[in-house]
This record gives C-alpha cells, sequence and structure tokens, in this order.
C-alpha cells in the first residue's frame, strides 16, 4: 500500500477512529512501548480494583474492555 493509499483511507474514517489513529502514530513516534500503553498508564487499574471488590466473578480481560471503552486499543 502506497503512503497516498493509507492516507485517502485515513481521511475516510470516522471522526473519533482518525483522531485514535493520529494518537496511535503519535505515541509510536514518541517511543511509547506498545501503542496505548502511554495512555493506560494515565488511568487507574479499574480492572485490578473490580478483582478486588468482586474475586472470581468479574470476567479476567475486563481491564481490556476498560482500556477498550477509553479508546486505548
Amino acid at each position: 500500500m502506497s503512503a497516498t493509499d493509507l492516507i485517502k483511507q485515513v481521511a475516510m474514517l470516522p471522526p473519533q477512529e482518525r483522531t485514535l489513529f493520529e494518537q496511535l502514530l503519535r505515541e509510536m513516534e514518541n517511543g511509547a512501548g506498545t501503542p496505548g500503553e502511554a495512555n493506560r498508564s494515565k488511568w487507574p487499574d479499574f480492572g485490578q480494583r473490580l478483582h478486588n471488590i468482586y474475586g472470581d466473578k468479574v470476567a479476567p480481560d475486563s481491564q481490556n474492555v476498560i482500556d477498550e471503552g477509553r479508546g486505548a486499543r
């Protein structure tokens, strides 16, 4: 895929997805370890907190669901 094709595809994204794509690029430029890692470190660990409160009743991937809801994935 050429750079021109990529730019055209990004331009057709809905605004929220385009913003997430731009954030991902900035994180990659700034040397973040993995995409979304910088965003996750700013938020409390609600997945662990849920697990502490409710024990095994909480889905093991609850933190992933929370991160996705925050737009970190």
